[in-house]
């Protein structure tokens, strides 16, 4: 596990350090598992409705400091967010692009879906990098 950490840790430093850092938003999520530690029933939004929760981080000159996020949200929600602020709104579907779509609806769609755009703040002035220690020594006395 703890080399999955320093991996992801050592992108994410190098994504801070590099000149793109002040127009950068990194979405992080991971599988935990299942989430059998979850005491939340998900939400149906259609047949195969929502899964359990999976803990996500938002990574940004721009996110708001010690934010949690409350809203509903799902992977949908990088979609989405992506296609709102990259074009303009308009949905990836491939019912309307000719592609097979399994998928029962189009989730970015869906009414109860979140808005990552709530997780940031363009108005404050972009934060700094924090650079972390890859390999952080632990006290597990």
């Amino acid at each position: 596990m703890s080399t999955g950490q320093a991996y992801t840790t050592g992108i994410i430093n190098v994504i801070m350090q590099s000149p793109e850092w002040n127009s950068t938003a990194i979405f992080l999520t991971w599988d935990d598992w299942g989430g059998f530690y979850d005491h939340v029933v998900p939400p149906h939004v259609d047949e195969n409705g929502y899964g359990l929760r999976v803990p996500g981080l938002v990574i940004s000159p721009y996110a708001k400091k010690g934010y949690i996020d409350h809203q509903t949200l799902s992977f949908d929600a990088y979609t989405k967010f992506i296609e709102d602020d990259f074009l303009g709104g308009e949905r990836i579907d491939p019912k309307t692009d000719q592609r097979p779509d399994m998928r029962p609806t189009v989730r970015e769609n869906v009414p109860q879906l979140g808005d990552l755009t709530q997780d940031f703040d363009f108005n404050q002035s972009p934060r700094p990098p924090l650079i972390l220690n890859p390999n952080p020594t632990t006290d597990l006395k």
